[in-house]
């Protein structure tokens, strides 16, 4: 056996034994189905899976659930009802722990990398706690980790399987959590300027293909609801939850619920002329809400146990940890002028956006962009503050 099978070998042991503890610890393990489709939040998507399968009608919550984790609840529940959907996210999480790894090593030429990465996530107590319940942030998780990998394969070349690997990972996001359509955008103008500037063949036709989820999920809109976009749970975050702190924070209401009612039925240019009106009580409300968000504890857990508390520390030294890692990114991308570390960033950028509009939701906002950061962290400290080792054998590479 290599080093390399070894150390897979024992890290993904000493991932199981920390799932077993935490699962042990909150409760889930003896009985992992029962809380799947406990919140509000699953009971949508199993309502959405069920429309897309024909168990009943459409329901409301496909306007603002995009289509593909339902599909995916869908075929689990079916399968084996709420234990397969448990064991999908198992599947999900462990895939994202070695993929990250292999994305970390080749991102940063190291060797320590992708055991600092697989650690970081491995041992993450919020997100052993969402495999247990029927919601998209496992989903999103491993999805970032294929991109991830799909940067680290190569430097950018306008190639039809560089589009592919780094297009496509993030138009399925975009059909997870619409908040992704800024990472997508950004992906799409990246790719097409290098096609552009160096036109490879089927690379245009392959980055056109990589959007079709999108098309999609935007003609399923304009066709059951007539809304032309992805979904409308933008557009809801920002009415009822940002907007409605803002209300509350100029003094133009006492209470969420009462905000709620002067900002549902705001045009998009009322919207703009409130927020541009009153740009530093926005600023305040964003970044108060995302600060709430990145040190809150899970949701999914009842409130002063231990592992409540583990958590909550944890994000703390998260929280610190981002703040350090914001001039360490800037200097590296500046230093080593590496476009992957910047989309890396540019990811992180879009997770924190979302996660300073709604409230209330625990870290679940914000957790997701842990295999980000880590990656992130461990680029920056590499050529930052390391001598440059020489790029990974191609057969270490694979065996990463």
């Amino acid at each position: 056996m290599t080093r390399w099978k070894a150390a897979f070998v024992l890290l993904n042991l000493f991932a199981l034994a920390f799932y077993v503890l935490v699962g042990w610890l909150a409760g889930n393990l003896a009985h992992p189905n029962a809380s799947v489709f406990f919140s509000f939040d699953s009971q949508t998507y199993r309502d959405v899976a069920n429309w897309i399968f024909g168990a009943r009608g459409a329901p409301e919550a496909s306007m603002w659930r995009p289509f593909l984790y339902p599909v995916l609840l869908g075929l689990a529940d079916r399968a084996g009802g709420a234990t397969a959907v448990w064991l999908l996210n198992v599947v999900l999480w462990f895939a994202a722990l070695n993929i990250a790894a292999a994305a970390a090593a080749r991102l940063a030429r190291s060797k320590w990398a992708p055991v600092v990465v697989f650690g970081a996530i491995a041992t993450n107590v919020s997100l052993i706690l969402l495999t247990f319940q029927g919601v998209t942030e496992i989903t999103t998780v491993a999805l970032l980790c294929v991109w991830m990998y799909g940067l680290s394969r190569s430097p950018l070349q306008p190639t039809p399987a560089v589009v592919a690997w780094t297009l496509l990972p993030v138009a399925l996001l975009v059909v997870v959590k619409p908040e992704f359509e800024l990472l997508l955008a950004l992906m799409v103008l990246v790719l097409g300027v290098l096609i552009v500037r160096r036109p490879s063949a089927g690379a245009a036709a392959v980055l056109v293909a990589c959007l079709i989820p999108v098309a999609i999920q935007v003609g399923a809109m304009e066709r059951f609801h007539n809304y032309p976009g992805v979904s409308e749970i933008g557009d809801t975050t920002l009415r009822k939850y940002f907007l409605a702190r803002l209300e509350i924070a100029i003094g133009n209401a006492p209470s969420v619920d009462a905000a709620r009612t002067l900002t549902v039925g705001l045009a998009n240019l009322e919207i703009a002329r409130l927020v541009l009106d009153h740009v530093g009580s926005a600023v305040l409300v964003f970044a108060q809400t995302l600060k709430d968000n990145l040190l809150a504890g899970s949701n999914f857990i009842a409130p002063y146990r231990l592992l409540s508390r583990v958590i909550e520390l944890t994000n703390l030294v998260y929280a610190a940890a981002l703040v350090v890692l914001i001039p360490l990114a800037g200097a590296a991308v500046w230093r080593g002028r590496d476009l992957r570390l910047f989309l890396l960033c540019a990811a992180i950028l879009n997770i924190m956006v979302a996660g300073g509009l709604s409230f209330d939701q625990g870290d679940r906002l914000t957790v997701i962009a842990l295999p980000l950061w880590a990656t992130v962290l461990v680029m920056a400290t590499k050529e930052l503050f390391m001598r440059r080792e020489p790029a990974l054998r191609t057969s270490d590479a694979k065996n990463a």
